[in-house]
């Protein structure tokens, strides 16, 4: 996987589509991963999402046709997937500062934000601690949700619930020591990414609580430990793996299994692990 190129590609894309309807899955499938890993690694490289980015370019591109044209500005609107003048209006003024129809004078100051470029960067000054480890399948009990990035009290939402809400009730069906895992599935829906938050148990099940129950295949991993907070290492953990890791490695990915994530439960955490399933080249 050349993540450079398939991240300029993924650019060259947006391009040419800036007046149709963008999907982030065609996007993803560009560089080779799920839509939720996508729009994170994005967010990262670029500094903003990718539906910033591409909102910054359909507004950075309608400022010139409402300049240097005569078309109205319902039809500037829908040409650039608004589906309504007004919606056009908010989101132009929030952007540039004015409205759409003030932005026709030739002395209102507006801006523009060009296409970006990834270039090659220095990497690999800081290591990254990892282990290749062979496991048997096992099962994981919890909850299942959809994650998409966003955060409650520092957490996704459904982990939050999670240890609210089943945990506590959990505790004893669980192997010890307990350990957090979350499981991944590879492919996503729109932009969100299924997982169940829960952890290895004993084979047991509470009959007073809805559960689900993941089987985890035999596979190899590749475990990656992580220091700091999961909240201030997630982006660039996750960059760092699939855009420097895998391209340098002897591995790549095995997208037929879900990838983990790893938290030991306590009170003050200062590391996590991502468990990416690999098979050889």
């Amino acid at each position: 996987m050349d993540w450079l190129k398939g991240m300029n590609s993924v650019v060259e894309y947006i391009e040419e589509n800036l007046t149709q309807p963008i999907q982030y899955d065609s996007l993803a499938r560009i560089v080779g991963c799920s839509v939720y890993e996508f729009s994170r690694i994005f967010s990262f490289m670029a500094g903003m999402s990718v539906s910033e980015y591409i909102r910054r370019r359909r507004l950075s591109q309608a400022v010139f046709d409402i300049q240097n044209g005569e078309e109205k500005i319902i039809d500037i609107a829908l040409k650039y997937c608004y589906e309504s003048p007004a919606a056009f209006t908010r989101v132009f003024k929030d952007l540039h500062g004015t409205t759409p129809l003030s932005a026709r004078k030739s002395s209102v100051p507006l801006k523009t934000y060009p296409a970006i470029n990834f270039v090659l960067t220095i990497k690999g000054v800081n290591e990254m601690n990892f282990r290749i480890e062979k496991k048997e399948g096992f099962q994981v009990m919890g909850l299942s949700g959809y994650i998409a990035g966003e955060l409650v009290d520092g957490m996704p939402s459904v982990v939050k619930e999670f240890f609210e809400n089943y945990y506590p009730a959990l505790s004893p069906y669980y192997t010890m020591p307990f350990q957090q895992i979350s499981v991944y599935d590879f492919q996503a829906v729109d932009d969100q990414c299924k997982v169940i938050i829960g952890a290895q148990y004993k084979g047991e099940k509470p009959n007073n609580l809805v559960l689900d129950i993941k089987d985890v295949p035999a596979a190899t991993w590749a475990v990656f430990s992580i220091e700091g907070c999961i909240g201030d290492t997630y982006d660039a953990a996750y960059a760092r793996i699939l855009t420097e890791w895998f391209p340098t490695s002897s591995y790549k990915r095995d997208e037929a299994t879900p990838h983990l994530e790893v938290l030991p439960v306590g009170s003050e955490i200062s590391f996590w692990e991502i468990w990416m399933p690999v098979i050889n080249k």
